[in-house]
């Protein structure tokens, strides 16, 4: 006779990280803030995951350009534009400053001696009447 199977072989067990049958996204714990949601019934807005198997975590990423900054992004703006400020691999660029928000705003750094954006002219520094104030 053999042995019943073990109730965590045959039971997904939200939060142990492995995708088992009857889960969509198990990223290892029950918070429902982070890349799965708490009941592990799909991912948090902003991340995509896949892969995964019943003894293999999934692999969990943000979504670059939904709007929704989340994890390693340090914006993101809605497109995948490259020079606006936040770009297609949601970074900050060069002459700008974003903002953590979900969609995240960037403006041109004024001053900083790059001519980008909305900026007319950009001479480095921010003495008025001296030809680009």
């Amino acid at each position: 006779m053999t042995n019943p199977p073990l109730a965590s072989d045959c039971d997904p067990i939200c939060g142990d990280g492995l995708n088992k049958v009857g889960e969509i996204c198990d990223d290892g714990d029950i918070s429902p803030f982070d890349k799965c949601l708490g009941d592990c019934s799909g991912p948090v807005v902003g991340w995509t995951c896949s892969g995964g198997t019943p003894t293999t975590a999934q692999t969990c990423t943000p979504i670059c350009g939904d709007g929704v900054t989340v994890g390693t992004e340090s914006c993101d703006h809605g497109n995948l534009v490259n020079l606006d400020g936040c770009s297609s691999t949601c970074t900050v660029e060069t002459g700008w400053i974003c903002d953590a928000a979900s969609p995240s705003v960037c403006i041109p750094i004024c001053g900083d001696g790059l001519n980008v954006g909305s900026e007319v002219c950009d001479d480095g520094n921010n003495i008025a009447s001296d030809g680009c104030d």
